[in-house]
């Protein structure tokens, strides 16, 4: 049995709702903190889950542009099955967007920008 044809903005809509759903686990958050600080020492658990907290906040003011690159630096794949979507997250992406959220680096690529 064939898959149900859904819309590209259907589905593009689901797979967002599920990644930023997943982003929002703490069981996630706290997974990540240990991969992060070795990735940034300077990191800890309140700015990991700040960053986390962060993304969400922001979401729906990035620029579609950005959302896309947020978006194809998190999942490495998408299963689609007539019950169920799955998604399937780059190893160290999460991190690397938490990284990129410091309140610190915002402010300078903000600078940079104005």
């Amino acid at each position: 049995m064939g898959l149900p044809r859904l819309p590209a903005a259907q589905l593009e809509s689901a797979v967002l709702d599920q990644l930023r759903a997943i982003l929002r686990q703490s069981a996630l958050i706290a997974e990540i903190v240990p991969q992060a600080i070795k990735l940034d020492p300077s990191l800890d658990e309140a700015k990991v889950t700040a960053a986390m907290t962060r993304l969400d906040a922001i979401w729906d003011q990035l620029f579609p542009a950005e959302q896309s690159r947020i978006v194809r630096l998190l999942i490495e794949k998408v299963i689609v099955s007539p019950t169920n979507m799955e998604l399937r997250l780059r190893a160290n992406s999460i991190e690397q967007v938490v990284m990129e959220l410091q309140p610190a680096r915002v402010g300078r690529e903000e600078g940079a920008l104005a």
